[in-house]
């Protein structure tokens, strides 16, 4: 078997293609992409590749058995459903899709394709600092941690995110830290209260929560604090701490530490580590190939994200303490 893949939409797309194009024999055969101004970029730029502004050449074409959804939110369920009844393999930046109905949808056509593999580009997982944070953590001592998802991005909200009905800070931003939590742990959390706020784009285009601060409760008595910041005057930061009863571990803008008897100890993994970031869809091929067995994230592990971050959305909706159900 060879890997001969499609893209659908090249903002982050275009990082999927530098991770599969030439891939130990795995080659990228059509783009999709609706900007005209782009398509025109893309033909001068890819000669070698079909370039099309209809996602169904992608689908319908049978010499092509992985397709990697990089478009809007509001667009992967659909493509989802076009890629397991045309028995490609997936590829979907997070979120998967936008509420519980259409995940249960996807999860159920997924038991009758059982060769169809799916994968999201949860790219805090293959981090070399959080990889090294994971080597030095105990969950017997861990009490409290808190993450921060501070996109230092504002103006990303005012495009497209701001159009689309259902965008969700929790689905879109969120959902990383929750993961790298959830990853970091080997845990899922019981239940979840969560708050949002508007003020940060208040008289802007974007009319939803730009601010989301999630308080979970985890096994083993673990608290943790998640907020999504959407429009912070900062750095773009994947910000953490994990107290524990002897020793802190600390991600922040002045770098990374642990705190250990009495001496701070600075941490030599590289953050933000972007030229890693590929290896999660690397990885994801090798095991479409046989080539690796392991798996950096499976479809439970996906499925048990979801059903969190819809669980944070509820409790935002009904101002309540919310029980997780997992799928």
């Amino acid at each position: 078997m060879k890997i001969i893949a499609g893209i659908i939409g090249m903002g982050i797309g275009q990082k999927h293609l530098d991770a599969i194009d030439k891939y130990k024999g795995s080659i990228v055969k059509m783009i999709c992409e609706l900007d005209k101004k782009k398509i025109r970029f893309l033909k001068k730029k890819y000669p070698d590749k079909i370039i099309t502004n209809n996602e169904n050449n992608i689908f319908f074409d049978k010499s092509i058995n992985l397709v990697s959804i990089a478009s809007f939110d509001n667009y992967h369920y659909k493509q989802i459903l076009k890629g397991i009844k045309n028995d490609k393999q997936l590829i979907v930046e997070k979120p998967l899709c936008l509420n519980i109905a259409q995940l249960k949808k996807i999860k159920n056509l997924l038991k009758n394709k059982p060769k169809i593999n799916i994968t999201s580009n949860l790219v805090l997982r293959v981090n070399s600092l959080f990889q090294e944070f994971k080597k030095k953590i105990n969950n017997k001592k861990i009490y409290y941690i808190e993450g921060d998802y501070i996109w230092g991005r504002k103006k990303k909200l005012l495009g497209w995110r701001s159009q689309i009905k259902d965008y969700s800070l929790v689905l879109g931003a969120g959902i990383h830290i929750i993961d790298l939590i959830m990853w970091l742990t080997g845990l899922k959390p019981t239940s979840v209260y969560a708050i949002g706020n508007k003020k940060p784009t208040a008289g802007s285009k974007f009319k939803k929560n730009s601010l989301v601060i999630m308080l979970f409760e985890f096994p083993m008595n673990i608290l943790v604090k998640i907020t999504a910041n959407g429009a912070a005057i900062h750095s773009h930061l994947h910000e953490l701490k994990i107290f524990s009863k002897d020793q802190t571990l600390v991600n922040s803008d002045l770098g990374s530490y642990m705190y250990k008897n009495k001496k701070i100890l600075k941490i030599k993994a590289a953050y933000p580590d972007k030229s890693n970031r590929k290896r999660l869809i690397q990885a994801f091929l090798d095991n479409l190939m046989k080539r690796d067995k392991k798996k950096i994230i499976t479809f439970k592990e996906q499925i048990d994200l979801m059903s969190v971050c819809f669980s944070a959305e509820k409790s935002i909706r009904l101002s309540k303490k919310i029980k997780i159900k997992y799928l």
